[in-house]
């Protein structure tokens, strides 16, 4: 699994709890101000095949950013790897 910075993390915790969330929907999720920073995360977990946009999309429109199957696996597998760290304490 590639590692994701922390940025990086809530940007896609922010998609799957939101699929169809826009690019400044999910910055502010994600608490992140800067438009070019959250630009610049989306399209690098867009080529990490982690999120892909509404398939439909067109120039001019906002994305509607959605988790992959990859990305979705990725998720799960961060769950329950918390749920496991919580149940060893």
């Amino acid at each position: 699994m590639v590692p994701l910075g922390h940025r990086s993390a809530r940007v896609l915790e922010a998609i799957a709890a939101q699929p169809g969330s826009t690019n400044r929907e999910l910055a502010d999720a994600a608490g992140i101000s800067d438009e070019g920073q959250a630009s610049k995360i989306l399209a690098r977990l867009q080529t990490l095949g982690l999120i892909d946009h509404r398939p439909e999309w067109r120039v001019g429109e906002p994305h509607a950013w959605r988790l992959t199957a990859r990305g979705e696996q990725r998720e799960r597998t961060k769950v329950a790897e918390g749920r496991a760290s919580r149940e060893l304490r």
